[in-house]
Protein backbone atom coordinates (compact mmCIF):
# COMPACT_ATOMS: atom_id res chain seq x y z
CA UNK A 1 0.00 0.00 0.00
CA UNK A 2 2.82 2.35 0.55
CA UNK A 3 4.42 1.51 -2.53
CA UNK A 4 0.89 2.62 -4.32
CA UNK A 5 0.45 5.88 -2.28
CA UNK A 6 4.55 6.97 -3.56
CA UNK A 7 3.96 5.74 -6.42
CA UNK A 8 0.67 7.97 -7.12
CA UNK A 9 2.05 10.50 -5.83
CA UNK A 10 5.20 10.72 -8.21
CA UNK A 11 2.69 10.30 -11.12
CA UNK A 12 0.46 12.96 -9.96
CA UNK A 13 3.51 15.43 -9.65
CA UNK A 14 4.75 14.92 -13.02
CA UNK A 15 1.01 14.90 -14.64
CA UNK A 16 -0.24 17.97 -12.27
CA UNK A 17 1.80 20.64 -13.97
CA UNK A 18 -0.13 21.03 -17.16
CA UNK A 19 -3.40 21.23 -15.33
CA UNK A 20 -2.07 23.85 -12.99
CA UNK A 21 -2.65 26.26 -15.73
CA UNK A 22 -6.33 25.67 -16.19
CA UNK A 23 -9.17 27.26 -14.47
CA UNK A 24 -10.43 24.06 -12.29
CA UNK A 25 -9.03 22.87 -9.13
CA UNK A 26 -5.67 24.47 -10.16
CA UNK A 27 -4.90 24.74 -6.36
CA UNK A 28 -4.69 21.17 -6.42
CA UNK A 29 -2.90 20.73 -8.72
CA UNK A 30 -0.03 23.30 -7.98
CA UNK A 31 -0.17 21.65 -4.82
CA UNK A 32 0.21 17.92 -6.08
CA UNK A 33 2.90 18.81 -8.20
CA UNK A 34 4.78 20.84 -5.51
CA UNK A 35 4.62 17.58 -2.87
CA UNK A 36 3.63 14.36 -4.92
CA UNK A 37 7.51 14.58 -5.52
CA UNK A 38 8.45 13.43 -1.93
CA UNK A 39 6.35 9.74 -3.06
CA UNK A 40 10.46 9.54 -3.70
CA UNK A 41 11.42 9.26 -0.20
CA UNK A 42 8.68 6.90 1.24
CA UNK A 43 10.29 4.56 -1.66
CA UNK A 44 13.65 5.22 -0.78
CA UNK A 45 12.55 4.33 3.57
CA UNK A 46 10.73 1.03 2.27
CA UNK A 47 13.69 -0.23 0.57
CA UNK A 48 15.57 0.27 3.73
CA UNK A 49 13.18 -1.72 5.56
CA UNK A 50 11.88 -4.61 2.51
CA UNK A 51 15.35 -5.49 1.69
CA UNK A 52 16.96 -6.38 5.17
CA UNK A 53 13.15 -8.09 6.37
CA UNK A 54 13.19 -10.33 3.22
CA UNK A 55 17.15 -11.06 3.87
CA UNK A 56 16.45 -11.94 7.50
CA UNK A 57 13.20 -14.59 6.68
CA UNK A 58 14.86 -15.89 3.83
CA UNK A 59 18.31 -17.56 5.72
CA UNK A 60 20.91 -14.86 3.88
CA UNK A 61 24.13 -15.86 5.08
CA UNK A 62 27.40 -14.23 4.25
CA UNK A 63 28.32 -16.66 1.23
CA UNK A 64 24.93 -15.61 -0.53
CA UNK A 65 26.09 -12.15 -1.62
CA UNK A 66 26.57 -12.06 -5.04
CA UNK A 67 23.80 -14.07 -5.33
CA UNK A 68 21.65 -11.74 -3.63
CA UNK A 69 22.61 -9.11 -6.49
CA UNK A 70 22.29 -11.48 -8.94
CA UNK A 71 18.42 -11.59 -7.57
CA UNK A 72 18.33 -8.08 -7.85
CA UNK A 73 19.54 -7.91 -11.00
CA UNK A 74 16.89 -10.58 -12.11
CA UNK A 75 14.59 -8.77 -10.42
CA UNK A 76 14.88 -5.06 -11.68
CA UNK A 77 17.33 -4.90 -14.51
CA UNK A 78 14.79 -6.87 -17.50
CA UNK A 79 11.82 -4.40 -17.33
CA UNK A 80 14.22 -1.19 -16.62
CA UNK A 81 15.61 -2.50 -19.94
CA UNK A 82 12.33 -2.55 -21.79
CA UNK A 83 11.62 0.68 -19.96
CA UNK A 84 14.50 2.00 -21.14
CA UNK A 85 13.86 0.84 -24.81
CA UNK A 86 10.56 2.05 -24.52
CA UNK A 87 11.30 5.55 -23.54
CA UNK A 88 14.10 6.15 -25.96
CA UNK A 89 11.66 4.60 -29.27
CA UNK A 90 8.78 7.09 -27.83
CA UNK A 91 11.07 10.11 -27.38
CA UNK A 92 12.30 9.50 -30.90
CA UNK A 93 9.41 9.02 -32.81
CA UNK A 94 8.33 12.34 -30.95
CA UNK A 95 11.77 14.11 -31.90
CA UNK A 96 11.77 13.12 -35.66
CA UNK A 97 8.25 14.56 -36.04
CA UNK A 98 9.04 18.09 -34.62
CA UNK A 99 12.37 17.82 -36.74
CA UNK A 100 14.25 17.94 -33.82
CA UNK A 101 17.80 16.80 -32.75
CA UNK A 102 17.30 13.46 -30.59
CA UNK A 103 19.62 14.55 -27.72
CA UNK A 104 20.63 10.91 -26.89
CA UNK A 105 23.69 9.02 -28.48
CA UNK A 106 25.14 5.42 -28.80
CA UNK A 107 27.25 5.94 -26.34
CA UNK A 108 24.41 7.53 -23.73
CA UNK A 109 22.17 4.45 -24.23
CA UNK A 110 25.14 2.03 -23.45
CA UNK A 111 25.65 3.91 -20.44
CA UNK A 112 21.96 4.35 -19.42
CA UNK A 113 22.03 0.49 -19.54
CA UNK A 114 23.68 0.45 -16.43
CA UNK A 115 22.41 3.28 -14.88
CA UNK A 116 24.81 5.63 -15.73
CA UNK A 117 22.85 8.18 -17.56
CA UNK A 118 19.73 9.46 -17.22
CA UNK A 119 17.85 10.16 -20.65
CA UNK A 120 15.90 13.15 -20.89
CA UNK A 121 12.83 12.03 -21.43
CA UNK A 122 12.61 9.86 -18.42
CA UNK A 123 14.30 11.68 -15.99
CA UNK A 124 12.71 9.41 -12.96
CA UNK A 125 15.76 7.09 -13.81
CA UNK A 126 17.94 8.68 -11.70
CA UNK A 127 16.45 6.98 -8.35
CA UNK A 128 17.33 3.64 -9.74
CA UNK A 129 21.71 4.24 -9.90
CA UNK A 130 20.45 4.97 -6.08
CA UNK A 131 19.04 2.08 -5.30
CA UNK A 132 21.19 -0.15 -7.05
CA UNK A 133 24.42 1.40 -5.03
CA UNK A 134 22.00 0.97 -1.93
CA UNK A 135 21.70 -3.16 -2.98
CA UNK A 136 25.63 -3.10 -3.03
CA UNK A 137 25.53 -1.86 0.33
CA UNK A 138 22.88 -4.00 2.54
CA UNK A 139 23.93 -6.91 1.15
CA UNK A 140 26.81 -5.91 3.06
CA UNK A 141 25.84 -3.36 6.25
CA UNK A 142 22.73 -6.66 6.91
CA UNK A 143 25.90 -9.31 7.53
CA UNK A 144 27.24 -6.38 10.15
CA UNK A 145 23.98 -5.52 11.82
CA UNK A 146 23.12 -8.85 12.33
CA UNK A 147 25.80 -10.28 13.89
CA UNK A 148 26.67 -6.61 16.18
CA UNK A 149 23.47 -5.55 16.44
CA UNK A 150 23.30 -2.47 18.19
CA UNK A 151 27.25 -1.56 17.75
CA UNK A 152 27.22 -2.47 14.25
CA UNK A 153 24.14 -0.36 13.41
CA UNK A 154 25.07 2.46 15.54
CA UNK A 155 28.75 2.83 13.97
CA UNK A 156 27.70 1.99 10.63
CA UNK A 157 24.73 5.12 10.67
CA UNK A 158 27.12 7.41 11.91
CA UNK A 159 29.75 6.69 9.39
CA UNK A 160 27.30 6.89 6.48
CA UNK A 161 25.94 9.99 7.81
CA UNK A 162 29.50 11.51 7.88
CA UNK A 163 30.22 10.10 4.20
CA UNK A 164 26.68 12.02 3.13
CA UNK A 165 28.21 15.00 4.46
CA UNK A 166 31.89 14.31 2.38
CA UNK A 167 31.03 16.33 -0.72
CA UNK A 168 33.69 14.26 -2.94
CA UNK A 169 31.88 10.92 -1.84
CA UNK A 170 28.67 11.46 -1.99
CA UNK A 171 29.23 12.92 -5.73
CA UNK A 172 30.84 9.65 -6.71
CA UNK A 173 28.72 7.36 -4.52
CA UNK A 174 25.35 9.30 -5.15
CA UNK A 175 23.84 6.73 -2.39
CA UNK A 176 24.85 8.86 0.47
CA UNK A 177 23.09 11.90 -0.44
CA UNK A 178 19.72 10.02 0.61
CA UNK A 179 21.59 7.49 2.89
CA UNK A 180 19.94 8.71 5.66
CA UNK A 181 16.13 7.86 4.51
CA UNK A 182 17.26 3.93 3.97
CA UNK A 183 18.75 4.12 7.33
CA UNK A 184 15.67 4.84 8.77
CA UNK A 185 14.10 1.98 6.85
CA UNK A 186 16.96 -0.14 7.85
CA UNK A 187 16.61 1.24 12.09
CA UNK A 188 12.74 0.26 11.50
CA UNK A 189 13.31 -3.34 10.33
CA UNK A 190 15.75 -3.56 13.91
CA UNK A 191 12.61 -2.18 15.76
CA UNK A 192 10.23 -4.43 13.49
CA UNK A 193 11.60 -7.95 14.47
CA UNK A 194 12.42 -7.35 18.22
CA UNK A 195 10.00 -8.13 20.66
CA UNK A 196 12.10 -5.58 23.96
CA UNK A 197 14.66 -3.23 25.02
CA UNK A 198 14.65 -1.30 22.09
CA UNK A 199 14.86 2.06 23.27
CA UNK A 200 18.66 2.43 21.66
CA UNK A 201 17.13 1.99 18.10
CA UNK A 202 14.41 4.32 19.16
CA UNK A 203 16.62 6.78 20.15
CA UNK A 204 18.78 6.13 17.27
CA UNK A 205 15.78 6.37 14.69
CA UNK A 206 15.15 9.96 16.31
CA UNK A 207 18.53 10.58 15.43
CA UNK A 208 18.00 9.85 12.08
CA UNK A 209 14.55 12.24 12.04
CA UNK A 210 16.30 14.77 13.69
CA UNK A 211 19.62 14.75 11.43
CA UNK A 212 16.79 14.83 8.28
CA UNK A 213 15.06 17.58 9.18
CA UNK A 214 18.38 19.38 10.09
CA UNK A 215 19.94 18.95 5.99
CA UNK A 216 16.54 18.05 3.87
CA UNK A 217 13.51 19.88 2.84
CA UNK A 218 10.79 19.65 5.86
CA UNK A 219 8.41 17.61 2.98
CA UNK A 220 11.08 14.82 2.43
CA UNK A 221 11.81 14.04 6.51
CA UNK A 222 7.68 14.26 7.22
CA UNK A 223 6.76 11.80 4.13
CA UNK A 224 9.93 9.52 5.47
CA UNK A 225 8.36 10.33 9.24
CA UNK A 226 5.35 9.04 8.35
CA UNK A 227 6.47 6.25 6.37
CA UNK A 228 7.99 4.69 9.40
CA UNK A 229 4.90 5.46 11.62
CA UNK A 230 2.85 3.53 9.35
CA UNK A 231 5.25 0.47 9.17
CA UNK A 232 5.76 0.48 13.29
CA UNK A 233 2.27 1.30 14.28
CA UNK A 234 -0.58 0.75 11.60
CA UNK A 235 -1.10 -3.17 10.73
CA UNK A 236 -4.60 -3.75 9.75
CA UNK A 237 -5.44 -5.65 7.21
CA UNK A 238 -5.31 -4.20 3.69
CA UNK A 239 -8.36 -4.42 1.17
CA UNK A 240 -6.58 -5.98 -2.02
CA UNK A 241 -7.74 -2.90 -4.45
CA UNK A 242 -5.34 -0.30 -2.54
CA UNK A 243 -2.78 -3.44 -2.77
CA UNK A 244 -2.88 -3.48 -6.76
CA UNK A 245 -0.85 0.11 -7.46
CA UNK A 246 1.66 -1.52 -4.56
CA UNK A 247 1.57 -3.87 -6.88
CA UNK A 248 2.34 -2.24 -10.27
CA UNK A 249 4.78 0.76 -8.92
CA UNK A 250 7.39 -0.59 -10.22
CA UNK A 251 6.40 -0.82 -13.56
CA UNK A 252 3.98 2.47 -13.26
CA UNK A 253 6.99 4.74 -12.11
CA UNK A 254 9.05 3.06 -14.87
CA UNK A 255 6.72 3.73 -18.03
CA UNK A 256 4.22 6.34 -16.88
CA UNK A 257 6.73 9.90 -17.76
CA UNK A 258 7.34 9.44 -21.18
CA UNK A 259 3.54 7.85 -21.57
CA UNK A 260 2.07 10.51 -19.64
CA UNK A 261 3.90 13.42 -20.62
CA UNK A 262 3.55 12.83 -24.53
CA UNK A 263 -0.02 12.00 -23.99
CA UNK A 264 -0.91 14.74 -22.28
CA UNK A 265 1.10 17.36 -24.74
CA UNK A 266 -0.96 15.42 -27.21
CA UNK A 267 -4.36 16.20 -25.97
CA UNK A 268 -3.98 19.84 -24.68
CA UNK A 269 -3.77 20.75 -29.02
CA UNK A 270 -7.19 19.43 -28.72
CA UNK A 271 -8.50 20.74 -25.58
CA UNK A 272 -8.72 24.09 -24.24
CA UNK A 273 -7.10 25.31 -20.84
CA UNK A 274 -9.91 24.80 -19.09
CA UNK A 275 -9.84 21.47 -19.99
CA UNK A 276 -6.41 20.27 -18.85
CA UNK A 277 -7.92 18.42 -15.99
CA UNK A 278 -9.26 15.64 -18.54
CA UNK A 279 -5.86 15.84 -19.94
CA UNK A 280 -4.84 14.76 -16.40
CA UNK A 281 -7.56 12.27 -15.98
CA UNK A 282 -6.61 10.66 -19.46
CA UNK A 283 -2.79 10.27 -18.93
CA UNK A 284 -3.22 9.04 -15.36
CA UNK A 285 -5.72 6.18 -16.79
CA UNK A 286 -3.77 4.95 -19.58
CA UNK A 287 -1.01 5.26 -17.07
CA UNK A 288 -2.33 2.79 -15.17
CA UNK A 289 -3.72 0.28 -17.90
CA UNK A 290 -0.23 0.27 -19.83
CA UNK A 291 1.63 0.05 -15.98
CA UNK A 292 -0.76 -3.08 -15.81
CA UNK A 293 0.02 -4.66 -18.85
CA UNK A 294 4.08 -4.27 -18.49
CA UNK A 295 3.75 -5.75 -15.21
CA UNK A 296 1.84 -8.97 -16.64
CA UNK A 297 4.61 -9.21 -19.46
CA UNK A 298 7.64 -7.84 -17.88
CA UNK A 299 8.08 -7.58 -14.20
CA UNK A 300 5.78 -10.48 -12.90
CA UNK A 301 8.33 -13.02 -15.13
CA UNK A 302 11.45 -11.06 -13.80
CA UNK A 303 9.88 -11.32 -10.40
CA UNK A 304 9.41 -15.09 -10.71
CA UNK A 305 12.84 -15.52 -11.98
CA UNK A 306 14.25 -14.24 -9.00
CA UNK A 307 12.18 -15.66 -6.49
CA UNK A 308 13.53 -19.08 -7.76
CA UNK A 309 17.24 -18.56 -6.72
CA UNK A 310 17.59 -19.82 -3.24
CA UNK A 311 20.18 -18.96 -0.69
CA UNK A 312 21.97 -21.90 1.16
CA UNK A 313 19.67 -24.30 1.90
CA UNK A 314 16.74 -22.15 2.48
CA UNK A 315 13.16 -23.13 0.67
CA UNK A 316 11.99 -19.63 1.05
CA UNK A 317 11.85 -17.35 -1.55
CA UNK A 318 10.89 -13.21 -1.35
CA UNK A 319 7.35 -14.39 -3.21
CA UNK A 320 6.75 -15.81 0.20
CA UNK A 321 6.48 -13.25 2.19
CA UNK A 322 5.19 -10.66 -0.94
CA UNK A 323 7.91 -8.40 -0.27
CA UNK A 324 9.22 -7.64 -3.19
CA UNK A 325 10.27 -4.20 -4.23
Amino acid sequence: MLRGIAVLAVVCCHFSKPAASGQIAASLFNWLETYGKYGIYIFFVISGFVIPYSLHSSGYEARDYWRFLYKRVLRLHPPYLVALAFSLLLAGLSYRSRGLLNPESFPSIVKSMFYLHVPADNPVFWTLRIEAEFYIFIGLFFLVIRKFPRTGLLLGTISGLAFSQIQAIAQVVELFQYLVFFLMGTVTYCLYIQKKAIVPEYLLLLALVVFSFCYYEPAASISSSLTVAVILFIKPPVPAIFEFPGEISYSLYLIHFPLGVKLINLLQRHLSPSQNWLAFLLAFAVSILAAWLFWKWFEKPAARWSAGIRYGKTQTTFENYNLNS
